[in-house]
């Protein structure tokens, strides 16, 4: 899966928003443990030596939690993790718990950075190894959504055509389901998944959704 930087930079927002709104189910998925009290979204700006951004921080039950979404394989990644910790501790005055949520093919990153004297150990989770029906049995929209980033590629067509059987169901608001079809049409581009969506009764149009913008300004760049 190539992902550009330009695509990454378009989707990076929907792809973070819909995580976060998961985020209870793929740590209890993960970490064997569910996250106590409510989330709350701690600012994603940390400034150490230069501005860092984690993908995704927040705190929830007294404890702060880093998570970095990676696509594909990134070199710098062990180090840079080693950096968020130390930024995050200063401006937080407490340790983050760190995990990686591998959602590319091939092998996940290494789960440490290792050079002489240091050595920085953090979680890697690799999608490919979770169950999507964990997600997919979910009534929240979201958790069903990310069930898409879970299982093996070879199984991803059968794991979309379960989630687009699945939100219809559970999703009654024209608007949201909308929203929720076009996040479904986006990690479709990532895995290249050509999606088959029967006939829905919704009374919106199309057309002025902003995916549907987005494939029109491409459609001219190429004609």
């Amino acid at each position: 899966m190539k992902v550009s930087p330009k695509e990454t930079k378009r989707f990076d927002p929907i792809l973070k928003e819909i995580i976060l709104k998961a985020i209870s189910k793929i740590l209890s998925s993960t970490l064997r443990q569910k996250i106590k009290g409510k989330i709350k979204t701690l600012p994603e700006e940390i400034r150490f030596v230069k501005v860092l951004r984690p993908d995704i921080l927040f705190e929830a039950g007294g404890k702060i939690f880093h998570i970095e979404i990676q696509v594909q394989k990134d070199k710098s990644l062990p180090e840079r993790m080693l950096k968020y910790f130390i930024a995050i501790k200063e401006k937080l005055k407490r340790n983050p718990i760190q995990i990686v949520l591998f959602i590319g093919k091939g092998k996940p990153p290494p789960s440490l950075f290792k050079e002489k004297s240091t050595y920085h150990k953090f979680k890697v989770v690799d999608m490919k190894n979770l169950n999507p029906l964990n997600f997919i049995k979910s009534n929240k929209p979201e958790e069903v959504v990310i069930g898409i980033l879970a299982g093996k590629y070879k199984d991803k067509q059968k794991t979309f055509d379960k989630v687009i059987k699945k939100i219809p169901k559970i999703v009654k608001d024209n608007t949201k389901l909308i929203k929720y079809i076009e996040s479904i049409n986006f990690l479709a581009s990532l895995f290249d998944i050509k999606l088959k969506f029967k006939p829905m009764p919704i009374e919106i149009d199309i057309t002025k959704t902003p995916f549907y913008k987005w494939g029109e300004k491409e459609v001219l760049k190429k004609g």
